[in-house]
C-alpha cells in the first residue's frame, strides 16, 4: 500500500524499491531512541535512516521529502518497522497521520497549522516514537473529524486575517522588485569576491564550490557552483529571526543547495545553529537560492508570514543590498556603503581582486548564436530585469516540440547557464542567464 491510503500497513517491507534508490543514512541521536527508521513514499522510493552519524533524522526526512516530492508524489512516511508505528505527512491534504500497531491498528490523525509541525513532529517521532507525538495534538480519531478540525482551523484562519497565500504571494511579490532579484548573479559574484578580500579573507574554492563570506556577527555567506546553481545566506543579529536560529528556514531549500550549508567548518562568518539532532546548516535569517531566479527559501517565507515580519528581518538590506545598489561598483561605493571597513582594507581588497578572466568576451559560435536568438525572437523574451532569457513562454513540453530539445543543445554550444523554470511556469519553459554577448545579437533581432 501507500502511504498517502488512510488504512496504511507499513510493515511489508519485502517490496523493491522501484528508483533503487536503498540509501542509508546514519545519525546522531542525541540521547533519543536509538533505532533504525525508514521513509518512504507513494512512488516506492526508500531510505534508511539509523542513529549514530551526523544528520538528524528531521533533517534527512526533508531532504528526502524536497528531493521527492511532486504534483503526483505528495504523501511521505517515516516508519519504525520494529516498533510497528509509523508518522505519515499528507501534504496535500494538509494531515499528519500517526500509526501504532500493524495488525489491528490505532491511527489518528492532525491538521497541519504551521511551516514548522512537519520539522517538529519527524523530530519527536525519532525521539520517541509514537507516544511522543501525544502532546502535539490534538489527534483525531477519524478522517470526519480531521475534515472538521481542518475546517474550523481554515476559518479560523481567515477569520484572523491570515490568508497565508496571499501573504507568502506578497512577500515574493515585494523581493521580486528586490536589489537582490535584479541583480545578476554573475555580477553579484564579482562584487562578493572583492567584498570578501575588502574584509580581509579569500575566496575558497572546494570542489568546485567557491564560498564568499564577509562580516562578523553580522555575516553574509555565499556559495556558488561552477554551474552557476549557489545560496546566499544573511545573518542579522538584530533581526527578530535571529532569536530562534531555526533550520526550518532552510525547507524548501533544493538538496545540492542545502549540501552546501551543512556541517561546513564554523568561521567568523558561518556560525552554526545550535539544533537538537545535529547535522544543522548554517544560521541564517535570510536564505536566498539560486537555483532558478533568485528567491527566498519556502522556510523563511514561511517564518515571516506566521511572525507578521516583512523582508527586511532578513537582514538583506542592510548586509548586502548597499553593496548591490551603486550601478559604478568602486572603492568609494564599497567605502560609503561598509562604513566599518577603513579606506585601506577597501584599497587593499578591490587590489586583491584578479581581473575577469575573460570568458564573457571570448566569440561565441557564429550558427549556434543566430539559432539561439531565432528561438528568442519567435518564443522569448527578457525578464524584467535582464537577467534570464525566457524561451517557449507558456508552453509546454509537447507545444515547444523538436525545437525545445534543438534549444537545450544550443545552450551547451553556448556555454550559457541554464536555470530551473520558477514554480508555476509552463513545462516546456527554458531560462537561461543571460549573457552580454548574447544581449549584443538580440538588439537586432527584438
Amino acid at each position: 500500500m501507500k502511504p498517502s491510503e488512510v488504512g496504511w500497513c507499513p510493515h511489508d517491507r519485502g517490496r523493491a524499491s522501484r528508483s533503487g534508490e536503498d540509501v542509508t543514512i546514519t545519525a546522531c541521536h542525541n540521547g533519543r531512541m536509538a533505532r533504525p527508521l525508514t521513509f518512504s513514499d507513494d512512488e516506492d522510493n526508500e531510505q534508511q535512516w539509523l542513529p549514530g552519524g551526523n544528520q538528524s533524522c528531521e533533517d534527512a526526512f526533508l531532504e528526502f521529502v524536497a528531493r521527492h516530492r511532486g504534483a503526483d508524489n505528495t504523501s511521505f512516511c517515516v516508519e519504525d518497522s520494529d516498533g510497528e508505528e509509523a508518522l505519515v505527512f499528507l501534504l496535500d491534504v494538509g494531515a499528519i497521520c500517526r500509526i501504532q500497531g500493524f495488525q489491528d491498528s490505532r491511527t489518528e490523525y492532525r491538521v497541519v497549522t504551521s511551516s514548522g509541525d512537519h520539522r517538529r513532529l519527524a523530530a519527536e517521532f525519532a525521539r520517541g516514537g509514537f507516544a511522543a507525538l501525544d502532546p502535539h495534538g490534538p489527534w483525531l480519531p477519524d478522517v470526519e473529524s480531521f475534515l472538521r478540525a481542518r475546517s474550523a482551523h481554515r476559518e479560523r484562519r481567515v477569520a484572523r486575517g491570515e490568508r497565508e497565500q496571499d501573504l507568502g504571494e506578497a512577500l515574493r511579490s515585494e523581493f521580486d522588485r528586490s536589489v537582490l532579484r535584479r541583480t545578476h548573479p554573475r555580477e553579484l559574484r564579482r562584487r562578493l569576491d572583492v567584498l570578501t578580500r575588502v574584509d580581509g579573507r579569500e575566496p575558497v574554492t572546494v570542489s568546485g564550490v567557491t564560498h564568499y563570506g564577509y562580516g562578523t556577527g553580522d555575516t553574509v555567506d555565499a556559495w556558488f557552483a561552477a554551474d552557476g546553481r549557489g545560496l546566499v545566506v544573511t545573518f542579522d543579529r538584530s533581526s527578530a529571526l535571529a532569536a530562534a536560529q531555526d533550520a526550518a528556514l532552510y525547507d524548501g531549500v533544493p538538496a545540492d543547495l542545502l549540501a552546501l550549508v551543512r556541517n561546513v567548518p564554523e568561521t567568523a562568518t558561518t556560525p552554526s545553529s545550535a539544533h537538537p539532532g545535529g547535522g544543522t546548516p548554517v544560521a541564517a535569517t535570510g536564505i536566498f537560492t539560486f537555483s532558478g531566479p533568485c528567491a527566498m527559501a519556502d522556510g523563511l517565507v514561511a517564518r515571516l508570514r506566521e511572525d507578521g515580519l516583512g523582508i527586511e528581518a532578513t537582514g538583506v538590506g542592510r548586509l548586502l543590498e548597499p553593496f548591490l545598489a551603486p550601478p559604478d561598483f568602486t572603492p568609494a561605493a564599497v567605502a560609503e556603503a561598509g562604513e566599518w571597513w577603513g579606506q585601506e582594507d577597501v584599497a587593499r581588497g578591490f587590489a586583491a581582486t584578479p581581473a575577469p578572466d575573460g570568458q564573457q568576451a571570448a566569440p561565441l559560435d557564429r550558427e549556434a548564436l543566430t539559432r539561439f536568438c531565432e528561438i528568442w525572437a519567435d518564443s522569448g523574451y527578457n525578464d524584467r530585469w535582464d537577467v534570464h532569457h525566457v524561451l517557449f513562454d507558456s508552453r509546454t513540453v509537447e507545444e515547444a516540440g523538436p525545437a525545445r530539445d534543438d534549444l537545450l543543445e544550443l545552450v551547451r554550444t553556448l556555454g550559457l547557464e541554464r536555470v530551473d523554470a520558477p514554480p508555476g511556469a509552463a513545462t516546456g519553459e527554458v531560462w537561461v542567464r543571460s549573457d552580454p554577448r548574447i544581449d549584443a545579437e538580440l538588439g537586432n533581432w527584438s
